[in-house]
């Protein structure tokens, strides 16, 4: 018969909690305050930032990572079905598309134009202009290059300033 002894790595709990805290706190990621209306990080933090004092507690992103699960859990059993998660998850799709709609609607009309539709290539443009002159350079060009080589092919561009 064999028996099974448990093992324990040193700071396996510690470690443990780390990793369930960083999945719990994924939308404070990247979150630090950003200009006031703007959608994104900012607005993320401003969220958890609770008494808005520039700085999220421990409390404060309990609270607010519990609020999402109630969120979720639409009839208040403590439990999160298939049917709940799908449609919260497909409510949160459709109020991004009408704020992204909203954003691209810039008269206001309930339509959005050719005219209004940012111009990809213009951002493409701007991410491999890294210093800004109006020029991409042969040089510009292979920093991109390396730098998505760097990402593992990932990424969208080059850092800016460099």
């Amino acid at each position: 018969m064999h028996t099974h002894r448990e093992t324990r790595r040193p700071g396996a709990a510690k470690q443990c909690a780390l990793t369930l805290a960083l999945l719990l706190l994924a939308p404070l990621s990247m979150a630090a305050p950003g200009p006031e209306g703007q959608h994104g990080p900012g607005e993320r933090f401003a969220q958890f930032d609770t008494n808005g004092d520039g700085v999220v507690t421990r409390a404060e992103a309990a609270a607010e990572a519990a609020s999402r699960r109630a969120a979720i859990d639409a009839n208040g059993d403590g439990e999160i079905s298939f049917e709940e998660m799908s449609t919260h998850r497909q409510a949160r799709r459709e109020q991004w598309a009408r704020d992204r709609f909203a954003q691209l609607d810039s008269n206001g009309d309930g339509k959005v134009s050719v005219d209004e539709l940012p111009d990809p290539g213009a951002r493409m443009f701007d991410l491999l202009d890294a210093d800004d002159d109006g020029r991409i350079t042969r040089e510009e060009m292979d920093r991109a290059r390396e730098h998505r080589r760097h990402r593992g092919g990932a990424g969208r561009g080059p850092a800016r300033g460099g």
